[in-house]
């Protein structure tokens, strides 16, 4: 049976509500004002969830944020009760997440109708979302063992010389081969990785509301975070001394770990394509509305047709084929990571030339502001 919570502040407007669904059907539940219904919504996780705007203590668009914060709640659909019908309101609960509204005041036909509109909605939404993830589990069984077998061979074959001639090998010999152990496992660990982040993107793509719920984390020490990560991915490569940052914090809407992973797979580019003695030169600057991660290095450039390839992404299904392509796959992952958190990525450069990309993402803006 389907679930419908009822959040509703004027008592004869709740029961009459309630009545109507109950005819239809419907398993309801009701509450009295925004602070009740959030509680209501965390232990019993309805279907649906109907909610007034104006209401004490806590309002419809707080019973809103609140819902599209937890991801057990996250994906409800909610449809706001209201008799604010100007342009502006129903923009500013769109933005936040609202899936539909219904002005009062309003007949029972026009209620059902928006319920039963919301929910096949809804329904259609789950099919292709279970449908996609599936076709992406098998796509990425195909593709994975292929790509990661090569790099596993590796650390078995320089393993293996370690193991079997370990009594012949001087100390030299031996911490050579240590240090090309551990780098293959770095590089394992690091494709691994990327593999379940792509994954993960694809599935939040699929679904508006998880976008939403993305959208709205915010990060205030990007600045910080750039300057170590950086330092540390050259300290990897025995190049701090290449190095020239100049980065400052600030409030951006991205998660600290998507940044992170932006940083270093730049920043890595950047060091594996250039010589050592080249200057990088790694800046975080606020420009406008947005803040701007910005790398350049005098390296071995990039072409035209990897530029295109990052850039306009194929098909999912393809995508998880070309990610077997090294040198263009740890810029795929920021450019669907730059897309899932409504930014931008800019990537120039010419064989022989360096290379030069900018990050783009969007300052944090408090969704309860107007």
């Amino acid at each position: 049976m389907t679930k419908v919570l009822v959040i509703e502040d004027e008592a004869h407007l709740r029961e009459n509500i309630v009545s109507i669904l109950s005819f239809e059907g419907f398993d309801t539940l009701s509450a009295a004002d925004g602070t009740v219904g959030i509680e209501l919504a965390y232990k019993h996780v309805p279907d649906l969830v109907l909610c007034d705007i104006m209401m004490p203590r806590t309002d419809g668009y707080g019973v809103l944020l609140a819902l599209r914060s937890e991801p057990a709640t996250s994906m409800i659909p909610i449809i706001f009760l209201t008799a604010k019908a100007g342009r502006e309101d129903f923009r500013y609960g769109m933005v936040l997440g609202a899936d539909d509204y219904v002005t009062k005041p309003f007949t029972p036909e026009e209620l059902l109708h928006a319920i039963e509109t919301r929910l096949e909605r809804q329904r259609l939404l789950e099919e292709e979302y279970h449908q996609t993830l599936k076709t992406l589990r098998l796509a990425t069984g195909l593709a994975l063992p292929l790509d990661l077998q090569t790099t596993l061979n590796s650390v078995m074959g320089h393993a293996g010389r370690l193991a079997a001639d370990a009594p012949k090998l001087g100390p030299d010999q031996i911490e050579s081969l240590s240090s090309a152990i551990l780098e293959a496992t770095r590089a394992l660990h690091r494709r691994i990785e990327n593999y379940l982040l792509f994954a993960q993107l694809e599935i939040v793509r699929l679904d508006p509301t998880r976008v939403i719920v993305l959208r709205n984390n915010r990060f205030e020490w990007p600045g910080a975070l750039i300057e170590d990560l950086t330092r540390a991915e050259a300290a990897r490569w025995g190049r701090e001394a290449d190095l020239q940052i100049a980065a400052v914090d600030a409030s951006v809407s991205v998660t600290r770990e998507n940044f992170a992973k932006i940083v270093q797979e730049l920043v890595d580019n950047a060091l594996r394509f250039s010589a050592s003695g080249t200057p990088i030169q790694v800046s975080g600057s606020v420009e406008g509305d947005s803040y701007v991660l910005h790398i350049t290095d005098g390296g071995s450039g990039i072409s035209e047709e990897t530029v295109y390839h990052v850039l306009n992404p194929p098909d999912f299904r393809t995508k998880i084929a070309t990610l077997r392509d090294q040198p263009g796959l740890g810029l795929i992952i920021v450019q669907h990571l730059l897309q899932a958190h409504k930014g931008q990525f800019i990537l120039t450069g010419k064989p022989g030339e360096g290379t030069k990309v900018r990050a783009v993402l969007p300052l944090y803006r408090d969704p309860s502001e107007p």
